[in-house]
């Protein structure tokens, strides 16, 4: 049983407390795959958005890195700050790790159980649901935000006129990130 402070709230400093923590916002184990991509605001990168996994435990993190000074330069320049789901801007960590897939990951995909997840696959070019490669190809666009996803920070998209070109590379993307 978890040991409960005085105003009934967990209390931080336990085992069990940590261990928790750590299941949902711990780096995993055994990392061997590795696939990083940038999430951008107009033409500026403000974070990377990286696909950790392992092999041979078949677990993932997802590991937002926040550019803080692409942050305060896109405000200089643009006159307004930036969000990404599920960032907490205030703590300005050097990285945010999710042990479960991320709103901003979320948002910006297809779900599993959509009726046509396989016909809009196919038109990205994948026979499975591969989350990081969706983002990738679709530039992750979504109507909460004005951000997108891009494999690299020069390849920019204009967000007010994209109307669904899709990044498919032209290598195998299932031998990527391999380490």
């Amino acid at each position: 049983m978890p040991r409960l402070r005085k105003d009934g709230k967990l209390d931080r400093r336990t085992k069990e407390y940590k261990e928790a923590y750590n299941a949902l916002y711990g780096r995993i184990d055994n990392i061997d795959r590795v696939r990083t991509c940038y999430i951008m605001a107009k033409d500026i990168p403000i974070a990377t958005l990286t696909h950790e996994y392992s092999s041979l435990s078949g677990e993932f993190d997802w590991v937002i890195s926040p550019i803080w000074e692409n942050w305060e330069k896109f405000l200089k320049k643009y006159g307004y700050r930036v969000c990404i789901a599920g960032i907490d801007e205030d703590m300005h960590k050097k990285e945010y790790i999710r042990r479960f897939n991320p709103s901003f990951v979320t948002q910006r995909t297809i779900p599993e159980g959509r009726a046509d997840l396989f016909p809009m696959l196919e038109k990205l070019g994948l026979t499975y649901n591969d989350l990081f490669e969706v983002l990738c190809r679709s530039h992750g666009v979504c109507g909460n935000d004005q951000l997108y996803v891009s494999r690299t920070p020069d390849k920019i998209i204009d967000y007010d006129t994209w109307r669904g070109e899709y990044d498919i590379p032209d290598f195998d993307t299932s031998n990527y990130g391999w380490l």
